[in-house]
């Protein structure tokens, strides 16, 4: 009755795996890599623009069942162009049939793509970043953009709220300086609120 039992219990487990797709130490194919449509890499305007290739290339591989190394295979094929050549390169220079993992990847792409000059002048653009004649919503997508090169002012949401408060144009400051709020978005919010009760007073006034 036992060994029947057992039988049963390994009949199901097999047909569920079938029924799945999946297979024991059955990995996922490049072909499968292909179908789940993960983005081509050329070349790059912003440099944090390769961190977030690499980061959805990483959601992508949550989809598949795949090595350390196959990432690392499969990921180098959608480098191409400039970027692609860097690559070629940089496998020229490893010892011969050297395997690479998904982590010597990362480093190595990082390292080659976002190097550290670069991102110091990316911070030294965020702190001098103001409102000035920009919209609120202007304002508030080149923070997000740039805040990306400057974690440790923004790491909190009271630091975020403060930096982005710095910058924030004299009339908005005069009304939002003392402004206190739990959450980044919930001053911002309040902050888009604040700007159009100002257009909507400075447009009445400007009718009178």
């Amino acid at each position: 009755m036992e060994e029947t039992l057992r039988l049963i219990a390994q009949n199901t487990a097999r047909a569920y795996q079938q029924n799945q797709g999946l297979q024991p130490n059955q990995y996922s194919t490049f072909k499968d890599f292909l179908d789940i449509k993960p983005p081509i890499f050329k070349e790059v305007e912003e440099p944090l623009q390769d961190d977030e290739w690499l980061n959805t290339i990483e959601h992508k591989f949550h989809l598949l069942r795949v090595t350390e190394l196959m990432k690392a295979e499969y990921a180098s094929h959608q480098l191409q162009g400039p970027i692609g050549i860097w690559w070629t390169h940089y496998l020229s220079t490893l010892s011969t049939g050297a395997n690479v993992t998904w982590e010597q990847f990362k480093t190595a792409f990082r390292g080659h793509h976002i190097p550290p000059g670069l991102m110091r002048m990316k911070a030294a653009e965020f702190m001098k970043l103001t409102q000035g004649t920009k919209t609120l919503s202007e304002y508030m997508h080149e923070f997000n953009n740039l805040s990306r090169y400057v974690p440790k002012f923004v790491n909190t949401e009271e630091k975020k709220i403060e930096s982005f408060k710095r910058g924030l144009g004299t009339k908005l400051m005069k009304t939002m300086e003392n402004y206190r709020c739990a959450t980044y978005n919930e001053f911002v919010s309040d902050a888009l609120t604040q700007e159009n009760q100002n257009n909507l007073h400075a447009a009445a006034k400007g009718h009178k």
